[in-house]
């Protein structure tokens, strides 16, 4: 049944000003498709399939849909989930047939939210069945995993030992996971505790963690020294974490399932400040993931990437030929592979198909630009496919977040 979401989902700024420097002197090429027509604005449809169960006294399954998407995560060209926190109740909904209906797989309402939760961090999915819910820590005694192996129709719960605050998290299959969690130390520094789990989340055995000391070594090898950027494992025991530490990216990988880590080299060319920011996988691969980075200077920000093909043993660091002002927004960037890959500008989306050598800006219908005035900020973009990607956009005055879909590449996009 069709429900008005009115795009109780919300805002922020996106990207004042960015400069498509590709490496070449020449402009970005220009490639045009046949403009989608749109309806004007009048706010997100969604169609929500009844539970099994109905609710008393809601014989007809009606529920209005009150939460702003805050994240969401696109398992394939069909499957995806999105999710926001209202009332601190967890809201999440996923769907199997490309977001024209929705199933409502929310875990129960008795266990409490307060902050925005992000994929990667408080919410994992190895597929459309076995996912995993992070309740980050609130009363300083337990950080709470909720658990589904059917699809969110029921949930488990265990937890940490401690009260550990979750900075990572991700599962490689239905029963082998890994948490990140730390110690805050000081302003610039975390004890790191890395726990794993073979049983799918039910009980959590600590592997490894750092002094605690804002010492350099430890005796897992992990440093107390720089926050966590990211966190990542392929199925064969090995793993990558990326910390920001002294103005640089810091990556030290492990072969033994976390038990002992050590660095790992990586050069970004020119960029005397470099701050990373969570890790993306790249599809088709387990093993394969690149790192966006950002590389401060006088008054610009430029763009690069760190690449590597497996998990985290050897990187290459490329420089993407974009950059913007240093007050400008962070833009929206993701690869499809070490080839493909995309970024929002301030009037719509450009594409590269060499690594960020050069990038071509996709013209179609006017939706994108529009809603980019409206909703400045990219919080999210990611794509299953060549063709298939979602993105989610904010504006900051009254906290409204708006979700769009595109079939043709990045061509011409449509509200979800």
């Amino acid at each position: 049944m069709k429900l008005r979401w009115r795009a109780l989902l919300g805002g922020v700024l996106l990207l004042t000003g960015i400069l498509l420097t590709a490496c070449s002197a020449e402009a970005p090429d220009t490639l045009t498709k046949p403009p989608i027509q749109e309806p004007d604005d009048q706010g997100q449809t969604i169609t929500i399939n009844p539970p099994v169960t109905p609710k008393v006294g809601d014989p007809n399954a009606k529920y209005v849909v009150q939460t702003r998407i805050a994240d969401f995560h696109l398992i394939d060209n069909n499957k995806g989930l999105v999710w926001g926190v209202t009332h601190n109740e967890l809201r999440l909904y996923d769907t199997h047939d490309g977001g024209k209906t929705w199933n409502n797989i929310s875990p129960s309402e008795n266990v409490q939210f307060q902050d925005k939760l992000e994929y990667g961090k408080d919410i994992s999915f190895t597929d459309s069945r076995h996912g995993w819910v992070v309740r980050q820590n609130l009363d300083k005694t337990a950080t709470v995993i909720l658990r589904t192996a059917d699809g969110g129709q029921s949930w488990d719960v265990s937890a940490l030992p401690s009260g550990d605050h979750v900075s990572s998290i991700q599962y490689v299959n239905p029963t082998t996971g890994w948490i990140m969690a730390y110690v805050k130390l000081n302003e610039q520094d975390q004890q790191k505790l890395l726990y794993h789990t073979t049983d799918g989340g039910a009980t959590w055995n600590k592997v490894a963690q750092s002094s605690g000391i804002t010492s350099n070594k430890s005796g897992s090898g992990l440093p107390d020294r720089g926050s966590l950027a990211g966190m990542s494992f392929s199925s064969n025991k090995q793993g990558f974490v990326a910390i920001n530490l002294d103005n640089s990216v810091k990556l030290y990988k492990t072969l033994n399932q976390g038990k002992t880590w050590t660095p790992v080299a990586n050069r970004i060319q020119g960029c005397p400040h470099a701050k990373a920011e969570a890790q993306q996988s790249l599809k088709g691969s387990s093993t394969s993931y690149w790192i966006p980075v950002l590389c401060y200077g006088d008054n610009v920000i430029k763009y690069n990437g760190l690449f590597t093909n497996n998990t985290g043993i050897q990187w290459n660091g490329v420089p993407l030929g974009l950059s913007s002002n240093i007050n400008a927004i962070i833009p929206g960037r993701t690869f499809l592979n070490e080839k493909e890959g995309w970024i929002i500008t301030e009037t719509g989306m450009s594409r590269t198909m060499d690594g960020g050598k050069t990038w071509t800006s996709l013209t179609g219908n006017k939706v994108l630009p529009l809603k980019l005035k409206d909703y400045p900020r990219s919080v999210k973009l990611r794509f299953a496919s060549s063709s298939v990607g979602w993105l989610l956009l904010e504006r900051l005055d009254d906290k409204k977040s708006l979700l769009l879909k595109t079939t043709d590449g990045g061509a011409n996009w449509r509200i979800l």
